[in-house]
């Protein structure tokens, strides 16, 4: 199986019980294929997200902020069916580095219900994404991830387990971020996934 491109996710659990009110009603679903040192392989199957994208100078949480709230508005009825849609986990979110800027990309996962036939969007911004099936590698840890350099850091620390485990045919040229938000949206575990191509 040869790897297509990398992925990592973000991802920031709730921090209390007593939040659960807002905790997301449905998780992207995977399966855990193993277990390696320090990492699983997961698989994920096919899902439609619906995302928004922009170019910046660097990497920005003022912009993320922005594509967080224009996906916030999608689920709030900002859609052609003014559907109230519950929030899911995780957020994803892919940077690509582009001629000295970056192309950054947000994404909200949709739910079952709205899996067959997402609403379309309102905000011309906004568009549904088709996720083919794939595979990952995931490596998860704690702590705050809310700058760039702690992201690479994980994704350095996963690449050197990956490859002492000799694992094949890995990309390691970018990654994406998920995130689960919780109700101050604080960063708790963060996982990465290095996704492979089915």
């Amino acid at each position: 199986m040869k790897l297509s491109f990398v992925v990592a996710f973000l991802v920031c659990a709730q921090l209390a019980r007593a939040q659960n009110e807002d905790e997301p009603s449905e998780i992207a679903p995977y399966s855990v294929i193993r277990t390696g040192d320090g990492y699983e392989e997961r698989a994920y199957p096919a899902a439609k997200w619906v995302c928004h994208s922009q170019v910046q100078q660097a990497a920005s949480r003022r912009k993320d902020t922005r594509s967080f709230f224009a996906l916030f508005r999608y689920i709030d009825g900002g859609n052609e069916a003014e559907a109230k849609i519950p929030m899911t986990a995780p957020v994803r979110m892919k940077k690509t580095p582009v001629d000295k800027k970056v192309d950054a990309q947000m994404c909200f996962y949709l739910p079952e219900a709205h899996q067959a036939s997402p609403p379309a969007p309102t905000n011309a911004e906004l568009y549904i994404e088709e996720q083919t099936a794939f595979t990952a590698f995931v490596r998860t840890f704690d702590g705050f991830a809310n700058k760039e350099r702690v992201w690479e850091e994980a994704a350095e620390a996963l690449k050197v387990s990956l490859e002492a485990a000799q694992e094949e045919g890995v990309d390691f040229s970018f990654f994406y971020r998920y995130r689960i938000l919780s109700l101050l949206y604080v960063p708790v575990s963060c996982t990465f996934f290095f996704i492979l191509s089915s």
